[in-house]
């Protein structure tokens, strides 16, 4: 009887002084891939990041230069975090099989390829300056260090809305950017020539670096198993 007691007090801590996000209906985010150094904030503390890594809301990533980190979302989705970047996790939601997703880039750039959306599905991303709701689409979010945000889409649609009072909601179409300040005016125009070969050129680096790195990883493994079966004969 004292024993079954103990245990009942024992799963009564459990419950009492375990992390929320253990219980709540969250979707599964994970770190899929990494480069260089980046550096996961989760409650102010430092995280070491790890391939496969749970990723919670109110998580951190920060990625210095030369370095990217890219988040895989449960619906498919993915974000890629480039260089000198700052992103914030907000809302990673699940609810009778749906998802809600919601990220913040404070400065810098994320590329994200968004599955296309369900309807009850959600896909946001904000900024200090504007929110962009996705649709289903590939696009890239920039922040200057002046705040200043440009959503550029790659293919898809997205609808891009400042952050001031009483903005008008725009649809964007792809190889359309739409660009607000401070003052919350928003610029929206197709992307020129020269914008659109940067944004592809950005896309193609990050994943011929991402399969240079995979096949390296694979052929190490393979030279570690030759090794390990030579080993054995010997």
């Amino acid at each position: 009887m004292r024993r079954s007691r103990a245990a009942w007090i024992v799963f009564l801590f459990f419950l009492i002084s375990s992390p929320p996000f253990l219980f709540a209906e969250t979707q599964k985010a994970k770190l899929s891939y990494f480069k260089g150094n980046i550096s996961i904030f989760r409650k102010q503390a430092l995280i070491y990041p790890e391939t496969n890594l749970r990723i919670y809301p109110g998580d951190s990533i920060v990625t210095a230069e030369e370095s990217t980190a890219e988040i895989t979302y449960e619906d498919g989705s993915v974000s890629s975090i480039l260089p000198n970047s700052v992103l914030k996790v907000g809302q990673l939601k699940k609810e009778n099989g749906f998802f809600t997703t919601k990220i913040k880039t404070w400065v810098g750039s994320v590329l994200c390829k968004v599955q296309k959306l369900r309807k009850g599905d959600a896909f946001q991303v904000y900024t200090p300056t504007a929110v962009a709701t996705v649709r289903g689409t590939v696009f890239e979010a920039t922040v200057s260090k002046e705040q200043e945000t440009s959503f550029n889409i790659l293919s898809g649609e997205l609808l891009a809305k400042s952050l001031v009072e009483g903005a008008k909601t725009y649809l964007l179409k792809d190889k359309f950017k739409y660009f607000v300040g401070k003052e919350g005016v928003p610029d929206i125009r197709k992307l020129t020539a020269q914008e659109l070969e940067a944004l592809q050129s950005k896309a193609k680096t990050y994943i011929q670096g991402f399969i240079e790195e995979k096949k390296e990883e694979i052929e190490e493994n393979i030279e570690k198993e030759i090794k390990k079966g030579c080993l054995g004969f010997l």
